[in-house]
């Protein structure tokens, strides 16, 4: 706008010198060439601005589709580790996040007293397969040396069922190799001395309540996914405990295995794998190591 009003001015200037010009025998003709010369490269000079502009608006609307994609990247591998215990309410408290855009579960929160456990037995079947679930029968070596077959996955509960009394809730589970649900690559067995699976966790916290019954656990526990991959390569685990009166205090389990401690924060992360197999994470096949 400015070169434009600039031009204008040059103009009116330059008729006037013209005019005054010939009546003084001033070559006009030469005269009016270096005045269409100056238009021409004064509407040039628009030009070239204008296509300036062009370009850095391209370029800032590159910048911002850039900046949106990177957003939703981030949003769709939300990292949930930032674990905070429910606030204390004296009362059972139960969350699982919404599943992800891929269908995963996110997490299993609860906060609970030794009475709010649940007093029916748990079914036997589980009727719900979550996203990348499948199921092979490998073979494996025992502790003998003997090779032998076992089912590689399990349908493995977030917040285990002793907890949170939910078998089939879609949001609570993830598939979960055998070795880290129960402790142990059979699938007739469970080990709930192995510090490498969660079994050993579940049960040092349920033995804490038992022992506190007028506290309350708060339990937090979190699949762990790389990208786009639809099964957790790990799982973490976090805990705290509340009196009743609210005052937080340290859960002490009589043996923390591989877990370690901040301040009153207790937790553990445990990978999702099985010695006998190679697992594809992507998709959740597998092939077994032993023929």
């Amino acid at each position: 706008m400015s070169v434009i009003i600039s031009l204008i001015i040059s103009i009116i200037l330059i008729a006037g010198g013209i005019g005054y010009g010939m009546s003084h025998g001033v070559d006009v003709g030469k005269l009016f060439g270096s005045t269409f010369s100056f238009l021409t490269n004064g509407l040039k000079s628009e030009e070239t601005l204008n296509n300036t502009k062009s370009v850095l608006s391209s370029a800032a609307q590159t910048a911002s589709s850039a900046i949106d994609t990177a957003t939703n990247t981030v949003t769709s591998t939300k990292n949930y580790n930032n674990y905070k215990p429910f606030s204390f309410t004296g009362s059972k408290q139960f969350e699982n996040g919404d599943f992800d855009s891929l269908g995963r579960a996110t997490y299993g929160h609860i906060q609970l007293k030794y009475s709010d456990k649940p007093n029916s037995d748990r079914e036997s079947k589980i009727t719900y397969d979550p996203v990348g679930w499948h199921n092979y029968k490998l073979k494996y070596k025992d502790e003998n040396g003997n090779t032998k077959e076992t089912w590689l996955m399990n349908r493995g509960h977030l917040i285990g069922y002793l907890f949170s009394g939910l078998n089939s809730e879609g949001k609570n589970l993830v598939p979960m190799t055998r070795y880290l649900n129960a402790g142990t690559i059979n699938s007739n067995k469970m080990d709930s001395n192995n510090p490498y699976g969660m079994l050993f966790y579940e049960t040092a916290l349920n033995n804490w309540l038992k022992a506190n019954k007028n506290s309350y656990l708060d339990y937090y526990v979190v699949p762990n996914y790389t990208g786009n991959e639809l099964l957790p390569r790990t799982v973490s685990l976090y805990w705290t405990g509340f009196d009743n009166k609210g005052n937080q205090v340290k859960v002490l389990l009589s043996n923390i295995g591989r877990a370690t401690y901040n301040g009153l924060v207790g937790s553990v992360t445990l990978d999702n794998n099985s010695e006998n197999a190679i697992i594809n994470y992507a998709d959740g096949t597998a092939a077994g190591k032993y023929k």
